[in-house]
Order: C-alpha cells, then structure tokens, then sequence
C-alpha cells in the first residue's frame, strides 16, 4: 500500500499547488493573458487578475507617449495605432463580464494581443527615436532678400546632425510677379559647405534634393547658386527640411 504524502490541515505546502508557488504563477502570467488564471484556479471568476494586464498596457503606452520625439506625424501613425489598440482590447477586457469556459478564449486572445501590441509599440517609438525623421522645417534659415542670376546664398539648418542624411525642399517665386514670370525656368545648384562631392546641379523649384551628411561635426551649412533669366528679381524659401538615415 502506497503512503500519501504529508499534509498540514489539508493544505499542500510543495508542488504546483502550493500556496506561493500558485499566487507567484498567477501573477506573472496574468501579467500577460489575465483570465488564465481563470483556467489554472477553476474558479468562477478571477476579474482581478486582469488588472496587471490593463495596468502594463496603459503604463507602456504613457512611455511612448511622452517619449515621442519631433518628426513628421505620419511616421507615428502605426505606433498610434498599435497603442489604441492595445489600450481598447485591454479596456475592454477588463470590464467585459465572466462567460462561459468557450468565450474565456477569447478574453485570453484580447489581453495577450494587448500586451503584445504595447510591446510592440514602445519598441516602436525607442526605434523612431533613435532613427526616425526629424522634422528642422523651422530651425533652417536661408539667406534673406531678393537674389538675381548668380546670387549665391547660404542655408543653416540650427539643428546637430542627429541623423545622416538632409531632406531639403526648396520654393522659388518671382519677386515682382506683375512684372516678370521666371520662376518656370529658374534653378539652382547646392552643396555642402566645402564638400564637392554633394553638388547637385539645375535643380527647379519644389524638387526634393538630398545631402549625405557622413557624420558631419557642427551645423549644417549649404551653399547655393541660384541661376535665372539676367534681369530677374527672385525669392527663396524653405518649404521643408527632415533629417533621416
């Protein structure tokens, strides 16, 4: 005959069962998918446990959040998205109400993929902050003025070279526009500041040019020429500045 292992008071001290081990395994996997608990108790309901869950899912979505860093607002659009989702299936876990064992399944799904999708959204937005688009539209300053044929101007963009390459975008207007129409056939050629090798030439107005900035120490200078009809009086503006990798 086989000897049943000791108990104090009908209360499991070792194993699975026991009381630590049990609240420790709840509480971490609650942290992920809340109502299993649901399954490993067998308990009519364990709505508390989907607390840890919602608690993470809104804490990792405040971070991202508050960490975002400038750039375009486009970039941001599946991050955004992945943190409402994750805060509504979570929100809506935790007030939905105890069902049957077969609907149980699907609270689990909701508060994994709730966590999952605020996982994936902090690393997310870490990732645009380290390598994402910097919008510096309006930290570059162009030199002021009416410029004509062979005017040569400088753009300073007030912004470190976070990143390794510059988005430029650049608008030409005609000064006197009652009395001229040059604009259509106005270019210009850019650079770097002393590196030839990132000339670019003819360039027409509101065409997107870029600039390799190859660990560039100090500001961002550009040096621009601008080339028009002798005789007309010219305007240039920056209509958009990003730095990228």
């Amino acid at each position: 005959m086989r000897a049943e292992p000791p108990t104090q008071g009908g209360t499991v001290t070792s194993g699975d069962n026991s009381p630590a081990i049990g609240f420790v395994g709840k509480l971490f996997l609650s942290v992920f998918v809340g109502d299993v608990v649901e399954f490993a108790d067998k308990a009519k309901s364990w709505g508390g446990w989907n607390w840890p869950p919602f608690l993470l899912v809104v804490s990792l979505g405040s971070y991202a959040l508050i960490s975002a860093p400038d750039g375009p607002l486009r970039q941001f659009l599946w991050v955004y998205l992945a943190i409402v989702a994750a805060v509504g299936l979570a929100l809506v876990r935790l007030i939905s109400p105890s069902g049957e064992k077969r609907a149980r399944h699907w609270r689990v799904l909701m508060s994994a993929t709730a966590v999952i999708c605020a996982v994936a959204g902090t690393i997310g937005m870490d990732h645009l902050s380290e390598h994402g688009e910097i919008d510096v539209t309006g930290r570059t300053g162009i030199t002021a003025g009416t410029v004509t044929n062979g005017s040569r101007l400088r753009l300073v963009v007030d912004s470190p070279a976070d990143r390794s390459r510059l988005r430029l975008t650049l608008t030409i207007r005609d000064a006197a526009r009652s009395s001229q129409f040059c604009a259509p056939e106005t270019r210009y050629s850019a650079q770097l500041r002393g590196n030839a090798s990132t000339r670019v030439e003819n360039v027409e107005s509101g065409r997107t040019i870029e600039f390799p900035l190859g660990g560039l120490q100090g500001e961002i200078d550009v040096r621009i020429t601008l080339l028009t009809d002798e005789g007309c009086l010219m305007n240039l503006f920056v209509e958009d500045a990003v730095l990228h990798d």
